[in-house]
């Protein structure tokens, strides 16, 4: 596999797991504010798995997992992207 070949399959798993972190961060409280009930849609439509064990979950187990894994997958890429201290700095970051 080529570099750029993993960076694409490590961006697309920060972007899942940006929205699965997001998705658990939202409340239908706010589902009025404009883009936030589409999103919310777009993310159950795309990971029902996933975001059934968040809503279901007996725990937050599954938030913490999606939480590192974004900061692993934002690590790589800051990789990638930058260098090592600057991936060093940001780690772990984790807003969405």
């Amino acid at each position: 596999m080529k570099k750029i070949e993993i960076k694409n399959q490590v961006q697309a798993l920060e972007s899942k797991y940006s929205d699965l972190v997001w998705y658990a961060r939202s409340s239908p409280k706010n589902d009025h504010i404009k883009g936030v009930l589409e999103n919310r849609k777009r993310i159950e439509e795309s990971y029902p798995k996933e975001v059934n064990q968040l809503l279901h979950g007996e725990t937050d187990w599954e938030h913490g997992f999606n939480s590192g894994m974004l900061a692993g997958m934002r690590y790589i890429v800051d990789l990638f992207e930058n260098n090592k201290e600057t991936a060093d700095e940001l780690f772990p970051f984790l807003d969405s």
